[in-house]
């Protein structure tokens, strides 16, 4: 939950470095075969697989082959409007962090005496 926080904040404090995660993000998507089979614990899965997750807290949860498939096929929309909106809000808030510094700075400035 913490980094979903920090990932929230990041195009606010560091709007380069929010551009950078959000396009490596949409070259991951785009790089990845989302087409694949679904994986179980590192184990390419069959049809009529299923998937056996043991949690610490939850229990167990049981998946099958369509239902990891499903999963799988929406990853790729998630994790690309996540990559998406890190870009969009990283270059939306720089150039308003850019003239909020030069503000700063101005104010901060020795203002010389009049003579």
């Amino acid at each position: 939950m913490g980094l979903l926080i920090k990932l929230l904040i990041l195009p606010f404090r560091r709007p380069v470095l929010a551009i950078v995660i959000g396009l490596v993000i949409l070259g991951g998507v785009f790089a990845y075969d989302w087409d694949g089979a679904p994986t179980c614990g590192g184990a390419t899965m069959e049809q009529g697989d299923v998937c056996r997750k043991v949690g610490d807290s939850t229990g167990s949860s049981d998946r099958t082959f369509d239902q990891a498939k499903s999963n799988q096929a929406a990853a790729p929309y998630i994790w690309g409007t996540l990559g998406g909106a890190l870009v969009v809000l990283g270059g939306v808030s720089w150039p308003i962090r850019r003239r909020r510094e030069a503000a700063r700075q101005a104010a901060a400035a020795p203002v010389p005496a009049a003579s």
